[in-house]
């Protein structure tokens, strides 16, 4: 009943709107890819963006956005392809703004503030001065809720994001201290298992940026270099079946970007991409 109430309330709120401001933007690019020592093949693709948004006379705000593309694009973070699609099946999120509040509606469209793997129907976000807060929830019996909040104050901010549906739960704990960033994580998943992360980020002035990670006894070290256009990252850890990545980026100008990687699984590509 709660639930049910929760959504008759935001719809409610939503009504009396004002014509909308459209505005289109996007990504794309072509290059070659191999995964796993496969041949490499060409991969092309693009992803547009189309927002929607305004006020009403009343001062409540609204947006609503769709996404389309076609082909593939170059996730270069993940060292995939993704699929791109008309996206004619998803559900539109609309996203009301009303007294200091965010009210996010759409059909198994919102993600789990723990898992973004899962999804709900509502989400509901606002602040308290330093503190933030979020909670998704469904109407269906089955859906889960998870609420998050945040708090920072100058040098140190956290986080919490749990879920009613296996006591699931990630804190999170970040102090910088100059050049110098602490960042600690606990996390108990919907299995109960627990794991627990320190991260140290040093990042220098001339460009250099070095992190080093352990988590569960297993230290990733990270770094980082860029000068004008360049940049560069490398990464590898120590784990049982030790990994590594290398990354290159350099900055064509005009929203354009030559992408080159490589990793021990012997996935490589190399592209342009590019934004608008």
């Amino acid at each position: 009943m709660k639930k049910v109430l929760l959504a008759t309330s935001a719809l409610t709120l939503s009504a009396g709107f004002a014509s909308a401001d459209v505005s289109m933007s996007g990504s794309g690019g072509a290059g070659v890819f191999g995964a796993n020592g496969a041949d490499l093949s060409v991969y092309s693709g693009v992803d547009l963006g189309f927002s929607l948004s305004g006020a009403s006379d009343s001062g409540m705000t609204f947006s609503a956005s769709l996404d389309m593309g076609g082909g593939q694009t170059l996730d270069v973070g993940d060292f995939e392809l993704d699929t791109q699609d008309m996206g004619t099946d998803d559900n539109v999120a609309v996203t009301i703004g009303v007294s200091g509040l965010t009210i996010e509606l759409s059909q198994d469209g919102v993600d789990d503030l723990y898992d973004d793997d899962i999804a709900g129907d509502i989400g509901i976000s606002g602040a308290m001065g330093d503190l933030t807060y979020s909670v998704v929830t469904g109407l269906e019996d089955a859906d889960p809720t998870s609420l998050s909040i945040g708090y920072s104050a100058g040098a140190i901010s956290g986080s919490v994001a749990t879920s009613d549906e296996g006591d699931a739960s990630t804190v999170t704990v970040t102090y910088a201290m100059g050049d110098i960033t602490v960042s600690a994580e606990s996390d108990t998943d919907r299995a109960g298992a627990d794991t627990s992360s320190v991260t140290v980020t040093y990042a220098m002035a001339d460009g250099m940026s070095v992190s080093l990670e352990n988590s569960e006894d297993v230290n990733t070290l990270g770094v980082s270099y860029s000068s004008g256009a360049v940049s560069v990252a490398v990464e590898a850890d120590d784990a049982t079946d030790e990994s590594w990545e290398a990354t290159m980026a350099y900055d064509l100008g005009g929203g354009a970007t030559f992408n080159l990687g490589t990793n021990d699984d012997e996935t490589t590509f190399a592209g342009v991409g590019f934004s608008f």
